[in-house]
């Protein structure tokens, strides 16, 4: 397997250059942001198997915590693409990155968890039109949320208070990354905590904590994407265009061999210093499937991007109105058109 660069940041801190590393590549290199998280694992998967290479490409995978940090180094000339989700809307309206591909359906594992013996527990179906989520306005009002800030995890939190009348101002929303947020809620720290995979999966199986609100019982779309930042949009249009082919049909491939598609989950998560088992691998494997070639084909493009990721980060404060324009036209499906 080729080296990882591995980057070590907390999310507050600034991005700093690699030491001794240069921005320039040449055109067939392509640094990819990854992280922890099945989203990379088509990439990671290319690389495993050296299919960059035997495509003529080379791609250098380039390992973060959470997306903050990808858009940073994007920024900073020192990665060109990243398997990212909700902060990847950022790079797009920012810097003017361009979203080149979808990875998968992002909402899946994507949920809100209390303690049993929370009040929010005991209440269902408040809101008539989402008879599957739990507690009401008096219940979550106060509420304690641990959550990473700018992710689809907050984006959830926000939909899911404003089903009772609420907004934000309602809560105490305490931004910490996921691990964080899982180990200080074991402790008793907060009230709410939100997960991604594979922490959804212990906090209802190991913890016995109940699952409060999902981003699919509250009808919610969205994707992880691959983006790319403007200069490799210009200048590695010819790698990039083979990078995409050869995700979508990892994505193929990686659907049709779960087990293997489990292994290398587990192998990818066991390399970033973390741990899922190979049933929760084969569990998130089977409700949260890659998108293939028949996909690229078919979807509309960029359109739960749009749609989701940024309408939540407008109706947050987090971008002006100003920037909608502006971060639709670098939804670009010019690298899928090759499935069409």
């Amino acid at each position: 397997m080729k080296r990882i660069l591995v980057i070590l940041l907390a999310i507050c801190m600034s991005f700093p250059a690699f030491a001794g590393g240069s921005s320039e590549t040449d055109s067939s290199t392509i640094r990819v942001g990854v992280m922890a998280a099945m989203t990379a694992l088509p990439v990671v998967d290319i690389v495993n198997n050296g299919l960059d290479e035997a495509n003529g490409i080379d791609v250098e995978l380039v390992q973060f915590t959470t997306g903050a940090p990808m858009n940073e180094a994007m920024a900073a000339g020192e990665i060109d693409a990243s398997c990212i989700g909700a902060a990847g809307v950022f790079a797009l309206a920012n810097f003017n990155a361009k979203m080149a591909a979808e990875l998968c359906d992002d909402t899946v594992a994507i949920e809100l968890f209390v303690r049993p013996d929370n009040p929010i527990a005991s209440v269902k179906g408040a809101n008539p039109d989402y008879p599957d989520v739990y507690g009401d306005a008096g219940s979550v009002k106060g509420a304690v949320v641990l959550c990473p800030a700018g992710t689809l995890s907050q984006y959830e939190v926000q939909r899911y208070v404003d089903l009772f009348g609420l907004t934000m101002d309602d809560i105490q929303f305490v931004p910490m990354e996921y691990g964080q947020a899982y180990s200080a809620f074991v402790t008793g720290e907060g009230d709410i905590l939100a997960t991604r995979s594979p922490q959804t999966y212990t906090a209802a199986d190991e913890m016995g904590w109940v699952s409060i609100a999902s981003l699919q019982n509250l009808n919610a779309s969205a994707t992880a994407q691959l983006v790319v930042s403007e200069k490799a949009y210009k200048d590695k249009a010819d790698a990039l265009n083979t990078l995409v082919r050869l995700i979508y049909e990892r994505g193929d491939y990686l659907n049709e061999n779960v087990d293997y598609a489990a292994q290398a989950l587990a192998d990818w998560f066991a390399e970033c210093g973390q741990t899922i088992d190979m049933e929760t691998s084969k569990r998130q494997l089977a409700t949260k499937p890659f998108y293939g070639t028949a996909d690229a084909a078919e979807r509309e493009f960029g359109a739960d991007f749009r749609n989701t990721l940024v309408d939540f980060t407008i109706s947050s404060g987090q971008l002006d109105e100003s920037q909608r324009e502006v971060t639709y036209s670098n939804v670009k499906a010019d690298f899928v058109e090759q499935f069409k």
